[in-house]
């Protein structure tokens, strides 16, 4: 089953957002900020990531940055899910490569809409 990396620095929406994945079959890991985000990302390539955009230490746009930059990781599909639902939080998400941008609050069930799309699209 597909391996999904969840990053977001609240432990509350990691928690809504596993246990909706779990409960659909994915193998889930987590990640609190955008420096263990890439930590984790190093240990293990993962079938897709979420990812959150404010965030301490680093931010998802860093994060996005870097894994584009990555060859291993450049191909990895990335919802990000964030407060941040501005016009140019949304460019700036898909210009660095994001693939679809989802903000919070956000429904659960359309989260694993989108996960199972982009993973059986992948």
């Amino acid at each position: 089953m597909a391996h999904i990396l969840v990053v977001d620095d609240s432990e509350v929406l990691r928690r809504i957002v596993v246990f909706n994945l779990v409960r659909n079959g994915y193998t889930v890991s987590e990640a609190s900020d955008g420096e263990e985000a890439l930590q984790k990302l190093k240990e293990s390539t993962p079938d897709l990531v979420i990812l959150d955009i404010m965030m301490p230490k680093m931010n998802g746009f860093e994060v996005l940055k870097v894994m584009k930059q990555d060859e291993n990781l450049s191909k990895v599909p990335v919802i990000v899910l964030t407060a941040k639902g501005g016009e140019n939080d949304l460019q700036e998400g898909l210009k660095l490569g994001a693939d679809i941008f989802l903000t919070k609050p956000f429904s659960p069930g359309r989260l694993v809409e989108e996960v199972q799309r982009v993973i059986n699209n992948g």
